[in-house]
């Protein structure tokens, strides 16, 4: 009889299940272990993924989604343990989880069920490890918010006791179904989970029915794990609210409703609707708020120029302009809500710059083509030009604007770099920083790496310092402004880490972890993987006739844009300002020998310097975006228009081998579009370095 049975079901999370696996592998010490993973129709591959990798698993594959409860019943039913842990696929146990509980359990024979303390992703404690029983009056408290208010009343922070302290053992009522060691028997002998509860309240009802069985239930503190909440249950759309609400309602009726009126119950059902509508009503809101302040402030702007244009005052706005304007602030707002979906805008935060330009200019064009055939909704094309270049301008500058005033880095919408540092050493580090450099899409920064031992203490792996020891204070972490931390499990034991968040515990820094494999990275909400980019791919978009119109038709009109704006402030530096005139050579297109005059002054007077790169982005020798302008280097494979700035210019500061630079060269030419160029001039302007500081270094 194996000692310990542990039972996972798994629903499309496959890189956390892999991850518990391979923790669960650390932690099975002297202790004879059988693994059921029950997957419940998942659609990620993760039956034959995980399949190949962990052979000595159990596993059990259902045809359709049966729900949690069920889905641990069918394994229940097959363990042999004499203890049984439940837990779910998206976390991760210590080295010592399974001794101390497994002790803990010996020597407490009445113990039903026993868990540990939850931590959350940041190191913060995890208030679900242990609750109470959701009685009608607790489950109000929670409802109305006094829970929040009052989180260390026994009378209304009942639901999460929190007037214990996170590392006091203790007998509790309630324990999370993320985590339950349980005596097989006592699981045997309850049926298992009650498969009316399709998720959601099942834990609740098992742990109640232990309760009324004379059994006990612990919170032992002196282990802890990792508990990413709810990856295989993501907590948004109708469906949720009804499970989750139904669920509470089920318990109620099961185990409360016979001592209360049938008002009563009525009442509560009733409130249990009312709480469906309005969590759904709310949760969608909050997900249309950014598309209804975008409509609003296109069709704002759209009002504002018509007023410009026809110079009306302020008395006669409502006369002037005439209703059937109107249908064209109809048509804006119809087709950018659709482009807007179409293009995923407030799905992909890191591409959100580049597709409200496609939205807003995109509505303008279809505005255009509107109006030229419905010659009586006509605006003026003065009020489409405007409004096609301003939309776009101001949507972007109050994202850029929101964008600073947050510090987290994962709402920095992918234009500033995402400040990383890496946690543990060893022999596979140099290899984990040469795949992160050479993820494109990717915009982080290593700023530094911490050791497990002071000797590494000064020194620098590939160009990269060893800042600190794991585990690190928050205020060094701080101070080098990091934005993320990346945990090396080949380096480090679990043990480490989860003593390294519980020290963190700081909301502002996200932490993440490279399992064994080293094949991706672990988030508290996605999974990123470290691919290998191809060096070679037949098709360059760069030389599609298509996009070399659109990049030199882009780079003129741009660039004029910018000389008439800046032309008479530069010609007023010029008539009061001595100038001396310095000559870089560059490489053509073509040849690479060619040399052109760029007239950068040796006082570094910045506004003529860039006066001068666009007249030569004007006369079509350089572009707006491009490969680097510099003569230190051959180059012959990657050959194509230099520019002021291009995707390897503005990460170069973090590109230490030819061939990490040449990686993101053929990024650019494979994945080439004029809104690639958008999204880098957006991110130059952000950048501490200046492009002619980059010119001056890589010319001199």
């Amino acid at each position: 009889m194996p000692d310990i049975s542990i039972i996972i079901v798994n629903y499309n999370v496959k890189e956390y299940l892999a991850n518990l696996l391979n923790s669960l592998e650390r932690a099975r010490g002297e202790y004879d272990i059988e693994i059921l993973v029950v997957d419940n129709a998942s659609s990620d591959g993760s039956l034959p993924y995980l399949q190949k990798e962990f052979s000595h698993v159990q596993f059990i594959a259902n045809q359709t989604n049966v729900g949690f409860g069920k889905a641990n019943n069918q394994a229940i039913r097959k363990a042999k343990g004499k203890y049984t842990l439940l837990i779910n696929p998206d976390t991760i146990v210590s080295e010592d989880t399974l001794d101390v509980m497994f002790k803990h359990m010996e020597s407490h024979p009445q113990t039903a069920f026993a868990g540990c303390k939850l931590l959350n992703p940041d190191g913060s404690f995890a208030p679900e490890s242990r609750r109470q029983i959701p009685t009608p009056s607790i489950a109000l408290w929670k409802i109305l918010g006094l829970t929040k208010l009052f989180p260390k009343s026994k009378r209304f922070a009942g639901y999460y006791m929190n007037w214990l302290e996170e590392d006091t053992p203790s007998e509790v009522p309630v324990l999370s179904g993320s985590f339950m060691f349980c005596q097989t028997d006592v699981l045997h002998e309850l049926n298992g989970f009650d498969e009316d509860f399709f998720m959601y309240g099942e834990d609740i009802d098992l742990c109640y029915r232990a309760l009324e069985a004379g059994y006990k239930i612990d919170y032992v503190p002196a282990t802890s794990i990792i508990h990413y909440k709810g990856e295989s249950t993501k907590k948004s759309g109708l469906d949720y609210h009804i499970i989750f609400n139904k669920s509470n309602y089920l318990f109620f009726r099961k185990h409360f409703s016979f001592g209360y009126s049938l008002l009563f119950r009525a009442i509560v059902l009733l409130g249990v609707v009312g709480n469906i509508a309005l969590n759904y009503t709310t949760s969608l809101m909050s997900r249309s708020a950014g598309l209804i302040r975008d409509v609003i402030l296109g069709n704002v702007i759209i009002f504002i120029l018509f007023l410009l244009r026809y110079q009306i005052s302020p008395d006669k706005i409502m006369q002037e302009y005439e209703q059937h304007y109107l249908v064209v602030n109809l048509i804006y707002s119809v087709f950018f809500i659709i482009l807007a979906i179409y293009y995923e805008l407030y799905r992909n935060p890191k591409r959100e710059l580049i597709t409200v330009s496609k939205a807003s200019a995109g509505s303008f064009a279809i505005i255009a083509l509107v109006t030229f055939f419905w010659r009586d909704y006509a605006f003026s094309r003065w009020i489409l030009l405007w409004g096609a270049f301003l939309t776009p301008f101001v949507l972007i500058l109050y994202r850029l604007a929101i964008s600073r005033k947050r510090k987290s880095a994962t709402r920095t919408h992918g234009v500033k770099p995402v400040r990383i540092v890496l946690a543990g050493v060893d022999e596979n580090i140099a290899g984990l920083i040469s795949k992160i450099r050479s993820q494109v899409e990717w915009n982080y920064e290593i700023v530094g790496i911490l050791a497990q031992e002071e000797k590494y203490i000064g020194q620098t792996i590939e160009n990269i310092p060893v800042i600190g020891l794991v585990p690190v204070h928050s205020g060094l972490l701080e101070y080098h402004k990091v934005n993320e931390v990346f945990f090396l499990i080949p380096a480090l034991n679990y043990k480490d880490v989860l003593k390294a968040l519980s020290k963190l515990r700081n909301p502002d820094i996200t932490t993440k972890l490279i399992p064994d494999s080293m094949e991706y990275i672990i988030g508290k909400t996605n999974v990123e993987y470290l691919d290998d980019v191809p060096l070679m791919d037949l098709s360059i978009e760069y030389n599609k006739p298509i996009n070399k119109f659109l990049k030199r038709q882009f780079d003129f009109w741009l660039s004029l844009l910018i000389l008439i704006v800046i032309a008479p402030l530069a010609w007023l530096k010029l008539i009061f300002r001595s100038k001396e005139r310095k000559i870089i050579n560059s490489v053509s297109e073509e040849d690479s020998s060619f040399e052109f005059p760029l007239f950068l002054t040796a006082n570094k007077n910045k506004l003529s310097n860039y006066y001068s790169l666009l007249k030569q982005v004007l006369k079509g020798d350089i572009s707006l975006v491009g490969s680097p302008i510099t003569n230190t280097e051959k180059r012959q494979v990657l050959s194509y228009k230099p520019g002021i700035t291009g995707l390897r210019q503005i990460n170069e500061n973090r590109l230490f081998h030819q061939d990490e630079k040449e990686r993101y060269e053929l990024y650019y030419l494979q994945n080439y579009s004029i809104w690639l160029d958008v999204d880098i001039l957006l991110k130059t302007m952000l950048s501490e370095d200046s492009p002619l500081s980059y010119i001056e270094k890589n010319n001199n």
